[in-house]
């Protein structure tokens, strides 16, 4: 599996974050909309590289990216 540059974007900040982020952070820091961080997180986690967690905090839903161990 070769992953592009955005999809290594993504898995460094996470490591430089500490292997966990909400997905609005993420895509705050590479300069991503919406729906394209959403789908790379949905793609990277198929692939078993990330893993998901929702969390409701106040009205918002929050998406919490964790890099696998490994990864």
């Amino acid at each position: 599996m070769r992953l592009n540059e955005d999809e290594r974007r993504f898995i460094a900040y996470l490591r430089r974050r500490g292997g966990a982020a909400y997905l609005y952070e993420i895509r705050r820091a590479l300069g991503m909309p919406r729906s394209s961080a959403w789908r790379m997180a949905k793609r990277l986690a198929d692939w078993g590289l990330i893993r998901t967690v929702k969390a409701k905090v106040g009205r918002k839903q929050l998406i919490r990216v964790l890099l696998r161990r490994g990864s």
